[in-house]
């Protein structure tokens, strides 16, 4: 040890040019290891961006996702309502063939907006949304059913008591041999003919006797299965849209990437 100090002492250019290299190689050494840091931390950046953009993606789809769900229920159960209560014009009006083309149109629309439904939303709701449509149909089958009798009890209500005699006298008349209890249907329809303001179709359903009693009754079970069908439907789309948190739709929680040590 003490000849190398000797030596170097002897030869002082030696050991500074030792020392100079010493120092290159050092900050060279430390360069290297500097920009393999640099790497890496790019690197993690890199990655933490693509987490960051993939997360945020994610969010976007749910958040759309949700606002489509939203908007496509709420037009359904719209559309279910209208169909509902276009139906119910068939114990106001005559079952001509332009009240039987506007009910259409109204559930054309309705089976439209229940499409838009089984596309987006997932099955507990789909099969909500079908309970909906079979009840929202058994109440338009049921309204022109029997529609037709609640209207014709109506007409001839309001020509007993007509302030035209002759009218007033030919639905008396009419009454009358509906009350006969031995009276045919035959007779009785041609009674019911016989007095103007009834249709062939509100005739006949006087003539058999048909009970508005019973129109209503068929009409308020139908309502009846509709609401509590509509009242499932809300539920399973109330979980769905994941209303009783009063929040919009979570977003996705971020991933964290810790950084690596070098």
């Amino acid at each position: 040890m003490t000849a190398f100090r000797q030596y170097f002492e002897d030869n002082p250019e030696i050991f500074a040019a030792i020392v100079a290299a010493i120092a290159i190689l050092g900050g060279l050494l430390g360069s290297i290891i500097g920009a393999k840091i640099q790497a890496r931390s790019g690197l993690d950046q890199a990655a933490a961006a693509r987490d960051a953009a993939k997360t945020a993606a994610e969010a976007q789809h749910v958040a759309t996702l949700w606002a489509v769900r939203h908007v496509q229920v709420a037009e359904f159960i719209r559309a279910v309502r209208e169909a509902a209560q276009a139906s119910e014009r068939f114990y106001r009006e005559t079952a001509d063939s332009a009240l039987r083309e506007d009910v259409e149109s109204v559930f054309r629309a309705m089976h439209l907006k229940h499409a838009e439904v089984e596309l987006i939303a997932p099955s507990t709701v789909r099969e909500g949304a079908e309970e909906l449509v079979q009840c929202v149909t058994s109440i338009r089958r049921v309204a022109v059913q029997h529609g037709t009798t609640v209207v014709a009890h109506s007409v001839f209500r309001a020509l007993l008591g007509s302030d035209d005699e002759h009218l007033a006298y030919l639905a008396e008349a009419a009454q009358g041999v509906l009350d006969e209890e031995d009276g045919d249907y035959q007779s009785r329809m041609e009674a019911f003919r016989a007095v103007p303001g009834l249709s062939p179709g509100q005739a006949h359903r006087l003539a058999i006797r048909a009970s508005s009693a019973d129109a209503h009754t068929r009409k308020n079970e139908a309502s009846a299965s509709l609401h509590r069908a509509l009242l499932r439907f809300k539920s399973e789309a109330r979980a769905m849209l994941k209303s009783e948190d009063d929040v919009a739709p979570a977003v996705p929680v971020q991933r964290r990437r810790w950084w690596r040590a070098a």
